[in-house]
């Protein structure tokens, strides 16, 4: 009797701790991108270490390979050996980028190989899909870039989207379905509401 007891208390204790557990937490998209390349072409995937800094250029806190440190690659396909990193704030040559999943963040210096865009140039002209289980206002297209405006369509599924412009958190998309209109590319707190297909066709 008690052992079924404790079969039945462990069972419950693990339904209800999968039930709490989150989903994949969607990645903050900061103010751009960085590109981590390879200084040599023929050796994709050696970037070298990168050294992380409490401000610009002082105190050393951390050295890691480019494949050590959170990367966007759960909402960016990029070409193999090459990392894209969030960064949440520029300082001329300086970035500061998260280095560890707890979200601890240092300052690295920009390598002449390497590319930071803003997302408002990054994103114009790429093609991209929402999100899985967003809720319906994320796939609500607007009029203007504004939760206020008027509607103008609503999205279904993973239906293909292609960004013809740029606002603040908003895109302006043309669907695979014809419909165009202003939508969200990430949330108040600047987590990614979408994926972007940085290769299409590859």
């Amino acid at each position: 009797m008690l052992k079924h007891a404790i079969v039945i208390f462990i069972s419950l204790f693990l339904i209800g701790y999968a039930a709490a557990s989150p989903g994949q937490i969607r990645p903050y998209s900061g103010c751009g991108v960085l590109i981590v390349q390879p200084l040599n072409p023929d050796r994709p995937g050696d970037t070298g270490p990168v050294p992380f800094y409490r401000e610009p250029g002082v105190a050393r806190i951390a050295e890691l390979s480019a494949g050590e440190i959170p990367s966007l690659s759960s909402v960016l396909t990029m070409s193999a050996g090459e990392y894209a990193l969030a960064v949440m704030e520029k300082k001329g040559n300086w970035l500061r980028i998260a280095y560890d999943d707890a979200g601890r963040e240092g300052w690295v210096e920009k390598a002449r190989w390497w590319d930071y865009t803003t997302w408002e140039v990054f994103l114009k002209g790429r093609f991209v899909r929402l999100l899985a289980g967003l809720k319906k206002t994320a796939c609500t297209l607007r009029e203007r870039p504004a939760e206020t405006a008027p509607q103008s369509g609503m999205l279904s599924g993973r239906e293909g989207l292609k960004i013809i412009a740029v606002e603040d958190n908003w895109v302006m998309v043309i669907a695979d379905s014809g419909l165009h209109g202003w939508l969200p590319w990430r949330d108040g707190d600047g987590r990614f509401l979408i994926s972007v297909d940085v290769n299409p066709g590859l």
